[in-house]
C-alpha cells in the first residue's frame, strides 16, 4: 500500500461522513441541454435530448432516487448512459441503482478492472470487489465517441493523474467539458497513488485539457463551481511548481519526512489549503509519487 499521511487519512474519513437525508440536489444550467447537478460527492453532468439522457457520474448510492428525481424534473426521458469519470465511490456509488433503472454504464478499462477486484480506498483501507451490477458494460482504452441528441461527445483518457482510469468528457458543439477529478476546485487535488494516480500524470492531464479548451469553454470540475480555462491553468502551474520544488529537494538529498518543513506550499495555502488536503500532506504525496517514478 502506498503511503498517505495520517492527517490526510483522518481528513478523508471525515470528508466521507454525510447525512444523505439532508442532501439537496441542485441543478445548475449550463446550456439548454447540459446541466451540472451538485449534491454530496462529485459534480454530475446531465445531457438531455429526444434520444435520451446521458449522465456523467452519480455520487453516492443513497442519493440515487434524489438524483433521478432531479434529472426527471429537467427531462422525463430515460437515462440511457451513465459515464464514470473514474473509480471513486463519490462519483460511481450509484452505479448499481442506475443500471437497474436501465442505464448503460460506461468507463475506462481500468475502472472496470479495479471494480472487479479488491482495492485500497482513499483512506488506505481494503475494499472488496464491487457488485457485478456496478461494473461498466462499455469500456475503452484511450478515446470513445458518442453521437447523441445532435451532439458529438468525446471521452478522453489523457494520463494517470488522479487515478489511472480518469476520463474527461468533451461536448464539442456546446464547448463544455466535464473533467471529473482530473481537475477540481476544492483546493489541493487528491492524487490517489493506490489507484494508479501520479503527480506527473496529473500535470500532464491538465496540460492536455488546456489544449482541448478555449477561453469560452465551460468546464465542469469534479468538485466545486463551474470553471474556465484560466482556472485550470492556475491549478496546473501551482502543482507543477510544487512538484518541481519537491523534485529539487529530493535531488539535493533531502529526506522525504523533512520536505513538509521546507515551506514549499506556503504561498499557495491561502487559496488551496481550504480543502481536505493540506499543503504539508500534499507535498508528502507528491514526494511519494516522485520517489515511485510517477
Amino acid at each position: 500500500m502506498r503511503f498517505l499521511p495520517a492527517l490526510l487519512l483522518i481528513s478523508l474519513s471525515s470528508f466521507a461522513q454525510t447525512n444523505y437525508d439532508t442532501v439537496r440536489i441542485r441543478p445548475v444550467k449550463i446550456t439548454d441541454q447540459i446541466y451540472m447537478l451538485q449534491g454530496a460527492g462529485g459534480n454530475i453532468g446531465v445531457f438531455l435530448g429526444k434520444e435520451g439522457t446521458l449522465m456523467i457520474d452519480n455520487q453516492f448510492a443513497p442519493l440515487s432516487n434524489k438524483i433521478n428525481g432531479a434529472i426527471k424534473t429537467l427531462d422525463p426521458g430515460e437515462i440511457r448512459f451513465a459515464i464514470n469519470t473514474h473509480l471513486h465511490g463519490d462519483h460511481s456509488g450509484g452505479n448499481e441503482n442506475f443500471k437497474r433503472m436501465g442505464a448503460t454504464l460506461v468507463a475506462h478499462d481500468h475502472v472496470r478492472e479495479r471494480m472487479m477486484k479488491e482495492t485500497v480506498n482513499r483512506a488506505g483501507n481494503k475494499v472488496p470487489p464491487r457488485n457485478a451490477d456496478a461494473w461498466p458494460l462499455i469500456t475503452f482504452a484511450d478515446k470513445l465517441n458518442f453521437h447523441l441528441n445532435e451532439e458529438d461527445i468525446v471521452l478522453h483518457h489523457l494520463d494517470r493523474g488522479h487515478t489511472d482510469g480518469d476520463v474527461i468528457i468533451q461536448f464539442t458543439k456546446a464547448n463544455v467539458v466535464h473533467t471529473g477529478d482530473a481537475f477540481v476546485r476544492y483546493g489541493y487535488p487528491f492524487i490517489d497513488l493506490n489507484s494508479g494516480g501520479s503527480v506527473n500524470g496529473f500535470v500532464s492531464t491538465l496540460d492536455k485539457i488546456l489544449s482541448l479548451v478555449d477561453e469560452n469553454t465551460k468546464i465542469i470540475p469534479g468538485h466545486g463551481e463551474l470553471a474556465s480555462k484560466a482556472d485550470v491553468k492556475k491549478l496546473r502551474d501551482a502543482i507543477a511548481d510544487i512538484r518541481d520544488q519537491v523534485a529539487a529537494a529530493l535531488k539535493k538529498g533531502k529526506k522525504p519526512e523533512d520536505i513538509p518543513a521546507l515551506g514549499i506550499t506556503d504561498k499557495y495555502e491561502a487559496e488551496y489549503g481550504r480543502g481536505f488536503v493540506k499543503g504539508k500532506d500534499f507535498v508528502l504525496v507528491v514526494t511519494e509519487s516522485l520517489r515511485g517514478g510517477m
